[in-house]
């Protein structure tokens, strides 16, 4: 595939949301809700009207029959809004919370935010059921088996399915939990994590006055049973076999202006028995609240909230973690839970997923004393999507195959025989070559990653190209393409040779990267860092070499004189 067609695959909007855009005013929601607000104005004036005892008797058939009308109307309408909110607000979030779930703390807490919107939507349309049911409740009251109990049951119906819906899983597992041995216990963030359960709207119907310190259960359980939930919503739940989860019980707490909550903080995952690493790679799993809230109109929501599936691990798996990162990225796990991944997928959809998740590694704490990272991720280049998604063989029409992700060899690594001399040459798949250059990155070059001073995935012949562009001496920081977990320097000197050094990663855990441009001679004639950064403002400054003269005496009559008073 021609590197013009990749660019036009790649010359769309970014639906990644690295950094999301803050929420909008949603002008279908604005627009329905004036329509249903207008026409239960109608539903209330007539209603006030019946319930005032104004209408004359022989004129109350007929009006009870234009009531009516009204409220076959205002159901259409309202049923129209619950719709907007459900299937264009609500479930595109939440297929967007998915997709996001592989990215940095910063892009999911933005797209959590987007929640706080969607609730005020939510409590105004729900504003109006309650108004309306509270209506209907009195009109059939009053004015029994004349059809009002057939529309009073008909918005009962809609705000039991509203109310239920609006309870959902705002903060989701990661896609892999690492439950490590006592010699990874520092990698904190891998294994601890925490969930949330949030009400949208309800105050109208006394949600969240009602169920303030109201437990909640949470359980850990297998797809298998998560399969059987969707058919049986009040399944009985045991406990995974395998794991537990802890804690496993909160209280709902309602939230000044932002309904109610459950948080599940610092959760983890322990093991019931001792488990080989590879007995419990294939298995995912899935947390199971137990929801039992109440009502102010005898509305009671009963049922059970199963967050995304996700991998429990005994040590890390790289090629587990691999396929979890394809099924949150691809799978239309929300509107078809436990469903399997597509086989092919755009060029863009694809840059975006690696970009999130390159930036979600970069991220990841390394010492247990390092606390959650809450910081705007360094965004990929154009030029470094269109490079990745190039390797990964799109064809013509700007799609590539998944598998390709998982299989598809890009790198060589040499391994060394433990009982003979020499070795021998292992080829890498995408994303072991993909995820290593991530990790690393993390360990060895962050900030220099965040300063802009590695320019990343590039070939040797698009580097050679780029430098022999520049006009002075430049050294250009990229991942290897070829040679697994290798870091290369391609450098113009000031002859205008291009030269290219690599460094293993092991190698910078003796010196920095940045130590070592600053004072190793191949690199002193080096002005620039790609593409006009000062070298040595950037880096701290070279050590300048300490040069032993003799004192350069300039002798003068006065300089003759006072010899002799030394004397």
């Amino acid at each position: 595939m021609t590197s013009s067609v990749v660019s036009d695959a790649m010359d769309v909007e970014s639906s990644s949301a690295f950094s999301p855009s803050e929420p909008v005013v949603d002008a279908v929601f604005v627009s329905k809700h004036n329509v249903s607000a207008e026409i239960y104005q109608n539903f209330k004036d007539c209603a006030d009207t019946l319930l005032s005892g104004k209408v004359a008797q022989h004129e109350q058939l007929a009006f009870i029959q234009r009531t009516l009308q009204i409220c076959e109307n205002v159901i259409m309408t309202f049923e129209d809004e619950k719709q907007h909110l459900m299937s264009d607000v609500l479930l595109q979030w939440a297929m967007k919370q998915q997709k996001l779930s592989i990215g940095t703390l910063y892009t999911q807490q933005l797209h959590y935010k987007e929640l706080d919107l969607i609730h005020i939507q939510f409590e105004y349309f729900g504003e109006l059921l309650q108004q309306t049911l509270s209506g209907l409740e009195y009109l059939k009251q009053y004015y029994p088996n004349v059809g009002f109990e057939e529309a009073h049951q008909k918005v009962r119906n809609m705000a039991h399915y509203f109310l239920y819906y609006s309870i959902i899983v705002s903060r989701q597992p990661p896609a892999v939990i690492v439950k490590c041995g006592e010699a990874e216990n520092h990698r904190r963030s891998r294994f601890w994590f925490n969930t949330e359960i949030r009400v949208l709207g309800g105050r109208s119907f006394g949600i969240d006055e009602t169920n303030d310190n109201v437990k909640v259960n949470c359980y850990l359980i297998t797809d298998e049973t998560a399969k059987q939930l969707l058919n049986n919503a009040y399944l009985d739940i045991f406990e995974s076999e395998e794991f537990c989860i802890e804690p496993n019980t909160t209280s709902f707490q309602k939230k000044d202006q932002r309904g109610l909550k459950a948080k599940f903080d610092d959760m983890k995952v322990a093991k019931k028995v001792q488990l080989r690493r590879d007995s419990v790679a294939t298995k995912r799993y899935c947390l199971c609240y137990n929801i039992q809230l109440q009502t102010n109109c005898g509305i009671e929501l009963i049922g059970k909230k199963v967050s995304l599936p996700f991998a429990v691990l005994v040590g890390p798996k790289s090629d587990v973690e691999a396929k979890l990162f394809l099924e949150r990225s691809f799978a239309d796990l929300v509107r078809h839970p436990l469903s399997d991944i597509p086989t092919h997928i755009s060029c863009a959809e694809m840059a975006d997923a690696l970009e999130m998740k390159f930036q979600a590694i970069v991220e990841t704490p390394i010492k247990n004393t390092d606390g959650p990272s809450i910081v705007q991720p360094k965004k990929f280049t154009m030029q470094a999507k269109q490079h990745l998604v190039t390797r990964l063989k799109p064809d013509q029409q700007g799609f590539l195959v998944l598998d390709n992700f998982m299989r598809l060899p890009v790198s060589e690594e040499f391994q060394q025989k433990k009982t003979a001399n020499g070795g021998e040459w292992k080829l890498v798949p995408f994303y072991d070559w993909f995820f290593k250059l991530a990790e690393i990155t993390n360990k060895y070059l962050y900030s220099m990653w965040y300063d802009g001073l590695i320019f990343g995935f590039c070939s040797k012949e698009d580097s050679e190209n780029i430098l022999r562009c520049c006009s002075r001496s430049v050294l250009l920081v990229r991942f290897s393409d070829i040679e697994y977990a290798k870091i290369k320097i391609s450098t113009k000197h000031r002859n205008g040779e291009i030269r290219h050094h690599w460094y293993e990663h092991s190698d910078l855990n003796a010196r920095s990267l940045s130590s070592e441009l600053l004072t190793n001679h191949k690199f002193a004639d080096v002005d620039l860092i790609y593409p006009d950064i000062d070298l040595e403002v950037a880096l701290g400054g070279r050590e300048k070499p300490r040069v032993s003269r003799p004192r350069n005496l300039l002798p003068d009559d006065i300089y003759f004189d006072n010899q002799g008073s030394a004397t």
